[in-house]
């Protein structure tokens, strides 16, 4: 019998420690047999480093990668795509966790359907509430194979515009990297990708969970540089709509979002006398123009 191919997993921690475990136990207890596990520690200072130390010592096929320094997550992904030695590649967060049957369904449909990236389904653990909340109803799986134009055209979907929950082909990364130390990365690269590949799978199960925690980054205060790297993000995206001859009606209407958003959040804020806020008051007023055009 041939064997299956392997799957790396990387893993990029930061002060996780409360959560870590509970990952790092889902990745073990899944079906498909061979995958490693690559663990980045981003110089976590609280018992991070220990766990991930422990996880490998008990199983071989877990490697930590520690970084002298913290240089965030875009770097972090990198520095486990250099070590990883699969055929294909996915991404999990370190305080999230999957289905033990995520790699064996992201890669049957894989097999299946001869395709470069599968994009599986999620579903999220909202802790302050304790609630689970299912984008999919169970045993009622759909796959299905779906164009670059067409995955394109949902880019505001959230499970279209991050990186984790998919299986990539390896070689799709030859040629394309995370923005080092940016906080906001995933959807110019996720595009370049999707640009890169010849099938894509969208599969309807909840195999992924995004812990929605209090305190995360999506529910701090934004910070400056939060700000200017999500606005690089959406005008790189823009231009990789362009320069790959898609229609990019798509990426200006997620940049327009991005735009009307920070106008309300800063006037919410009171900053409305620096240089941010004048700048997204520029482009707004020209995608309004824009648009009348």
């Amino acid at each position: 019998m041939e064997k299956e191919p392997l799957i790396s997993v990387i893993v990029p921690v930061f002060n996780v420690a409360a959560n870590l475990a509970q990952c790092l136990r889902s990745l073990l207890k899944q079906t498909y047999q061979n995958w490693e596990v690559i663990l980045v520690n981003d110089a976590s200072y609280d018992r991070t480093g220990q766990i991930c130390r422990d996880f490998a010592a008990q199983n071989s096929r877990v490697t930590v990668i520690q970084q002298p320094t913290q240089q965030g997550v875009a770097v972090a992904r990198n520095v486990g795509l250099a070590a990883a030695s699969g055929e294909y590649v996915t991404f999990v967060d370190g305080d999230d966790f999957v289905d033990a049957a995520y790699l064996a369904h992201m890669y049957q449909q894989m097999q299946a359907k001869q395709a470069d990236i599968v994009i599986g389904g999620y579903y999220e653990l909202d802790e302050q509430a304790g609630n689970f909340i299912y984008y999919y109803p169970a045993g009622k799986v759909r796959s299905t194979v779906a164009s670059t134009a067409e995955v394109l055209q949902q880019i505001g979907h959230n499970r279209i515009m991050t990186a984790c929950g998919k299986l990539y082909r390896r070689t799709l990364f030859e040629e394309v990297a995370f923005p080092d130390g940016w906080l906001v990365e995933d959807i110019c690269v996720v595009v370049k990708l999707y640009t890169a590949a010849q099938r894509i799978v969208l599969l309807d199960e909840s195999l992924y969970c995004i812990r929605q925690r209090q305190g995360s980054m999506t529910r701090r205060l934004y910070s400056f540089q939060q700000y200017r790297d999500t606005l690089a993000a959406h005008f790189e995206l823009v231009m990789d709509y362009l320069v790959n001859g898609y229609d990019p009606a798509p990426a200006f209407a997620r940049l327009e979002y991005v735009l009307n958003y920070y106008r309300w959040y800063m006037k919410q804020q009171g900053v409305t006398d620096g240089t941010a806020y004048r700048q997204v008051m520029y482009y707004a007023k020209r995608m309004q123009a824009l648009k009348k055009k």
